[in-house]
């Protein structure tokens, strides 16, 4: 690995020596909220298998409103007993949190709207402190059935700021919230808002765990996300291949090797299988991954430029901040438009043709060409054909 050397200047509270981040994956509820999405029960338990086997900490498994489908999965992921934890979102109903004890699991989310324009056409325009005294309801009903309680004041980025450290000072000094989690629900926040949000929240409960839920309507979400951990987050929220509601939210893979990277935390998260489970995930979900999509796309580790190419034969960290086999990917040169000549000799060398380095500038030249007539790189098999032309 060979990340920027001025990263640590601003590293935050991640590089608390011994500091834990622990990731919640909601691939199987907010990632399924995706419009088009659906996972059916074998789709949720293979995906919730996946998760446990590579080390995440928590599955967020699904709404228990949602559906007998999705209730049956979640039975069914308590019943395998998994090392991950198993959650579940509520809505701010008793029923909810009953149907969630029934089911067996760890730990409920109370999802509960705290915005003015979200209480104003979700709650019928509740008042502060009916607000505040229905939160502390719930989490008491909820911990009185022995579940573990995350309260979800979603929209929180939009928020007023005294209302929402108040809440926090009292779900704290209640003792019944075990988490409180932030949510960017409309991915509007910069990730200094973030930042400025977590502070907030920690400075009037300072003892008070926190996680990070962030959406991706301005393409910020691993960036907000980052932010709100070094700013004291300890759990993340987020999902494979950045699936979600809209623009979906922070991609776990992102996130965590920008933590154990960028930052040198270590997650207890298997990244070798990352690829292997986002392949699995878009296969399930019929989402393809864009082939530049950061850590887990086709082309994270291709390259083609022969200027690129050139470097990265001499050394890969010219052009690659870490190693492709971290994640479970491989390096690849690719010829096309753009090589240059130590391209076609490392091609040449890989595939153990037979060819003259006399030849090489002419072979460099019909690999442009046919490459601007298909618009595309080329196949090795088309390589292989140029060469024995």
């Amino acid at each position: 690995m060979w990340p920027s050397p001025f990263n640590a200047a601003f590293a935050g509270t991640v590089a608390v020596p011994n500091r834990e981040i622990r990731i919640a994956d909601c691939t199987l509820r907010d990632g399924e909220q995706q419009a088009g999405i659906v996972f059916d029960r074998v789709a949720k338990i293979r995906i919730a298998k996946a998760l446990d086997e590579i080390g995440i900490y928590e599955i967020e498994a699904g709404t228990v409103a949602s559906s007998q489908e999705d209730r049956d999965a979640i039975a069914e992921m308590v019943g395998l007993n998994m090392t991950a934890k198993i959650s579940v979102l509520c809505r701010g109903l008793e029923q909810d949190i009953d149907q969630a004890h029934a089911l067996g699991v760890w730990g409920v989310r109370l999802s509960f709207p705290i915005s003015p324009i979200e209480r104003r056409h979700k709650l019928k325009g509740i008042g502060d402190d009916d607000y505040l005294a229905r939160a502390l309801a719930l989490a008491e009903y909820a911990r009185s059935k022995g579940l573990y309680v995350v309260f979800s004041p979603y929209d929180t980025t939009r928020a007023d700021l005294p209302f929402l450290r108040r809440v926090a000072s009292e779900v704290a000094r209640a003792g019944t919230v075990d988490r409180l989690r932030i949510v960017d629900t409309t991915g509007c926040a910069l990730p200094a808002a973030i930042g400025f949000v977590t502070r907030q929240i920690r400075e009037a409960a300072p003892d008070l765990p926190l996680e990070i839920h962030c959406h991706n309507d301005f393409g910020l979400a691993c960036a907000n996300t980052l932010a709100s951990v070094a700013d004291g987050a300890d759990y993340v929220s987020s999902t494979i291949n950045g699936l979600g509601e809209r623009c979906g939210n922070a991609s776990t893979e992102e996130v965590l090797l920008a933590l154990e990277v960028l930052y040198g935390v270590r997650t207890g998260v298997d990244l070798a299988r990352l690829t292997e489970v986002s392949t699995l995930v878009s296969a399930l979900s019929a989402i393809p991954v864009p082939v530049n999509k950061a850590v887990v796309g086709e082309n994270a580790f291709r390259h083609e430029a022969g200027m690129v190419v050139a470097g990265v034969l001499k050394d890969p960290f010219t052009a690659e901040a870490y190693q492709p086999g971290i994640v479970g990917q491989r390096r690849e040169i690719l010829l096309g438009k753009k090589s240059g000549l130590v391209s076609i000799g490392h091609k040449v060398a890989q595939l153990g043709l037979d060819v003259d380095e006399a030849r090489f500038q002419p072979l460099l030249d019909e690999v442009k060409a046919l490459a601007v007539k298909n618009g595309r790189a080329l196949t090795d098999d088309e390589f292989r054909a140029l060469a024995h032309a």
